[in-house]
């Protein structure tokens, strides 16, 4: 007799859906020798780097006293990296290598390294916009492993910082002071003019007066009150104020009292025409001074170091003694040579240097950062390596 075949049983497939905690508390535990050992691992090395390797940030705080905002803090920085490439012979020279690269190549390097502190509270609302944007500390901070050399550079940028504020602004003083001499002298000349011709207009004037003085008058002269001031004029109402004739109140008064009060007033003119005149001679001399000057200062070799202002200060001594001897001097000439000594000293003591530097720090922070962050990425590769095992282990079991 055959055998039957035997029925097969049909496989029945359970899943279970549900996650057991202390499974899960096993299996992390199961592999805290590789996440722990991992983390172990890369904080030894992380602090191994730390002490031995890790570059330091040399700090040095700089008091300003340059006037700087932070916009021009930001003009100046556009415009280091150009005037850095003239000196780079001088920066090799001093083993400065390195730091040229960095200047001329880098582009986020001078942002990182020369920072504008302020000590205004940017949330008070009573501040206005400049006393907002100016800059009272600036922070020099280089990264490196030799101190001595990070003193050289944070040095080297301190006197480069000080020397570019003060070349540009004196450059931009220039400029200003010469644009503006040519207009003042221009407006001065233009009110000599016009003083002239109201005094030929006034001499006209004076000279139809006194042709009719001469004729006879059968009339009696009248005694008035007169309110010479002019009032009824606006102060401004120039065409009004250059007529002597108007200002003066003139028509209400006798012949003999308007020639009068027109030669007065035709003197006070001629008084301020001289005036303006030396004025004009003075504006042609400080135009003159502030040429040389120009001239003087585009022959300065930029280096780096702040402006030497000796050859600006000669050459307004020379023309000093020039005034000295000569017989057409004024005192308005005095005085213009003064204004503009007085200016580049102050340029020179005052307005362009660092209040007070304070002494250059190593700063390590970070090391302590570094190193948690390396311990915590060392453990998550022990894990991920532990997780990778784990499952290659299972597949391994499943299908062998």
């Amino acid at each position: 007799m055959a055998k039957q075949p035997r029925k097969t049983q049909p496989v029945v497939l359970s899943y279970n859906d549900e996650i057991d905690l202390m499974e899960l508390l096993h299996f992390v535990v199961r592999g805290s020798r590789f996440w722990v050992g991992g983390g172990l691992i890369f904080a030894l090395l992380a602090i191994i780097y730390a002490l031995t390797i890790y570059p330091s940030s040399f700090r040095q705080q700089t008091i300003n006293d340059i006037g700087l905002t932070q916009e021009s803090l930001t003009q100046i920085r556009q415009v280091l990296p150009a005037m850095t490439i003239p000196i780079e012979e001088t920066m090799r020279a001093n083993n400065l290598d390195g730091l040229y690269e960095d200047i001329v190549k880098n582009t986020d390097f001078l942002n990182d390294v020369i920072i504008g502190l302020t000590g205004t509270d940017l949330k008070d609302k009573s501040l206005d916009r400049e006393a907002k944007a100016k800059i009272d500390t600036i922070l020099i901070q280089t990264k490196g492993q030799d101190i001595n050399q990070m003193q050289r550079e944070v040095n080297f940028l301190r006197q480069h910082l000080k020397g570019v504020s003060q070349y540009l602004s004196l450059k931009s003083y220039l400029d200003e002071q010469v644009f503006q001499a040519k207009l003042t002298l221009f407006n001065q000349e233009s009110f000599v003019n016009q003083q002239r011709l109201s005094y030929e207009r006034s001499e006209r004037q004076l000279e139809s007066y006194q042709a009719l003085q001469k004729e006879s008058n059968g009339a009696r002269d009248l005694q008035i009150i007169l309110n010479l001031s002019n009032q009824d004029v606006a102060v401004d109402d120039l065409e009004a104020m250059n007529n002597i004739t108007e200002f003066t109140g003139a028509k209400y008064l006798p012949l003999g009292n308007r020639i009068v009060g027109l030669k007065s007033e035709m003197a006070d003119q001629l008084e301020a025409v001289r005036i303006a005149q030396r004025q004009i001679e003075a504006l042609k001399l400080t135009q003159r001074v502030l040429n040389d000057l120009v001239l003087t200062f585009e022959q300065f070799q930029f280096k780096g170091n702040p402006i030497n202002f000796a050859p600006m200060f000669e050459v307004v001594h020379d023309y000093r003694q020039q005034l000295d001897g000569s017989d057409t001097g004024t005192l308005e000439d005095i005085a213009a040579l003064d204004t503009l000594e007085a200016t580049l000293i102050r340029f020179e003591n005052n307005e362009l240097k660092f209040k007070n530097t304070l002494p250059a720090v190593i700063d390590q922070s970070g090391r302590g950062a570094m190193v948690i962050i390396s311990t915590l990425v060392g453990a998550i590769l022990g894990f991920v390596l532990f997780l990778s095992q784990a499952i290659a282990n299972s597949y391994r079991k499943r299908y062998s």
